[in-house]
């Protein structure tokens, strides 16, 4: 898994190195005080949590018992955040470059995807906006997304399950990756851009629903220069889905914790839902974000399949 996620993550800086001196894109200084800032925290905590384990090993007493136990718990953090944040990182960069494009926006064809299976976007709006109770559930819904993953690597850690952790990494190392190829071909500004639909229509929702990201995306479209603070980075991806596609991803990772994967289950298809009128989603984007979550698990099984079968053979060496 570690492997996927550094493949993953030196890809895309090379990317980066390379793209970055042709694009209107300028990195602001500041970006490197932050790794300088983050790394000296990780390493801070990490010295931390041994020292505590090194003081306190011999001690018997319940509080040093529970330092102990924050201690181990903490260090497992630091571990799967290290390298899980330099992916962040660069991925965002990319995701930055592959949005200040000329490329013609497909949110014309998505609509008219749409159309062609059915689907209404405003009149799935309309609908859903005028029953407020169910507008609140799905806002919340949506909004759920980040709590969840931060809570994912905080049971994980606590669980001493590193092994899920970057698991769950990895799958969002191998997302990123068909999620950037695929932004970066399909570019499209969201529903509530291309059908403008009038404020009254989507009152029930907040009321920067589905647009959050449209000021930036029109400044790096514009062709004018842009410094790149990564600590203030949008959210840039409408095709595909990333809520469609990180929700799942987030049910299947919790897939073996019986307790949490049928709510979390249950949140995360109201959730995606609440994309297309929360989320300014067009259907044909949810479609996308749930078929790059299928792939991405399916990719990620099946290179731990292959780690596995590699490893068997030495096993049994030893074991000779």
């Amino acid at each position: 898994m570690v492997s996927i996620i550094v493949a993953v993550t030196v890809l895309f800086a090379a990317i980066d190195v390379v793209w970055l001196p042709f694009s209107v894109i300028s990195l602001d200084p500041r970006n490197f005080g932050h790794l300088a800032k983050a790394a000296s925290a990780a390493l801070a905590a990490y010295l931390i949590g041994r020292l505590v384990l090194y003081r306190l090993r011999d001690e018997r007493s319940w509080a040093a018992g529970a330092m102990r136990w924050a201690a181990d718990r903490l260090i497992v953090l630091v571990a799967v955040s290290t390298i899980f944040l330099p992916l962040g990182f660069v991925s965002a960069i990319f995701m930055y470059l592959a949005s200040a494009t000329q490329v013609p926006l497909v949110d014309g064809k998505l609509a008219a995807l749409d159309a062609a299976l059915g689907f209404d976007w405003r009149s799935f709006l309309e609908t859903t906006n005028g029953s407020p109770p169910v507008a609140w559930v799905l806002v919340i819904a949506y909004h759920s997304l980040t709590p969840q993953v931060i809570a994912l690597f905080l049971l994980y850690s606590a669980a001493r399950r590193a092994d899920k952790a970057l698991e769950f990494v990895a799958l969002l190392a191998v997302s990123s990756v068909f999620t950037g190829l695929l932004m970066a071909m399909f570019p499209a500004a969201g529903a509530y851009a291309y059908f403008d639909p009038p404020p009254e229509t989507f009152d029930a929702f907040t009321a920067q629903a589905g647009m959050w990201h449209y000021s930036e995306l029109l400044r790096l479209r514009s062709g004018d220069n842009f410094n790149l603070f990564v600590g203030n980075a949008q959210g840039l991806v409408t095709f595909p889905s990333y809520h469609t596609a990180l929700g799942i991803m987030v049910v299947y990772s919790l897939r073996s914790v019986r307790w949490a994967a049928g709510p979390i289950a249950v949140l995360n298809a109201v959730m995606i839902i609440g994309t297309l009128p929360e989320g300014g989603h067009h259907l044909s984007d949810v479609i996308a974000g749930a078929m790059v979550a299928v792939v991405s698990i399916l990719v990620v099984r099946a290179v731990m399949g292959l780690g596995r079968e590699r490893y068997r053979p030495e096993q049994a060496a030893t074991t000779l």
